[in-house]
């Protein structure tokens, strides 16, 4: 790995595909302590691509669905500097479980109190135009370093904003990279690795 700190690139607007804001309105969950650290594959020549996130076996991903035109609102990706550590990143996932009841309480509510999480969400910026990796752009990996864990979890009865489910946020702390993504390669063959991690692992 390259430890250096040294920028290799002009800073730039992007004119060839301009940046959008926002995220699409499905994400994807991971318990982390199912992902196959052994066999978590790079891009090559990156430090920031991961090609490959295989799960261990009887594992699988789940999806996040969210409506609305701001899915995944207050999602953020902070800098945090610290004297020792230099600066890292501090991310913080936010959404809504539009749903109560024993199932979903259970299944889901309950073991977010003390679980830790990786999710992959996918920006609406996707990077189709970059002519070294089109679609690179486009799925990205939170938890990985650190893992998600529940920082902040509401319900309010009456809410407008949750249907009176619950409010979710994530938060990773001390992330040694501003970004990872996912990226096998081109953007149907990522699409194609997140179907199955949701079908899920048979093997070991």
């Amino acid at each position: 790995m390259n430890c250096d700190s040294f920028i290799k690139a002009n800073i730039e607007r992007n004119c060839v595909e301009p940046m959008a804001q926002g995220l699409e309105r499905e994400a994807y969950i991971i318990n982390r302590a199912h992902i196959d650290f052994a066999n978590v594959e790079f891009v090559e020549g990156s430090t920031n691509q991961i090609s490959a996130l295989p799960l261990k076996k009887g594992t699988q991903a789940f999806s996040i669905f969210q409506d609305g035109t701001q899915p995944f609102a207050s999602t953020t990706k902070t800098v945090e500097v610290s004297t020792a550590l230099g600066g890292t990143v501090t991310t913080a996932f936010h959404f809504i479980v539009r749903d109560n009841g024993p199932k979903v309480c259970e299944q889901i509510i309950d073991p977010m109190l003390d679980g830790e999480f990786v999710i992959i969400w996918q920006n609406k910026y996707k990077g189709l135009r970059d002519e070294t990796a089109p679609g690179a752009a486009a799925y990205e990996i939170a938890g990985f370093f650190q893992g998600l864990t529940i920082s902040e979890g509401s319900r309010e009865m009456y809410s407008d904003d949750t249907g009176g489910g619950w409010a979710i946020t994530l938060q990773e702390t001390k992330a040694p990279r501003s970004a990872m993504f996912l990226n096998a390669g081109s953007l149907t063959a990522t699409e194609e690795l997140i179907k199955t991690l949701l079908a899920g692992s048979e093997s070991a």
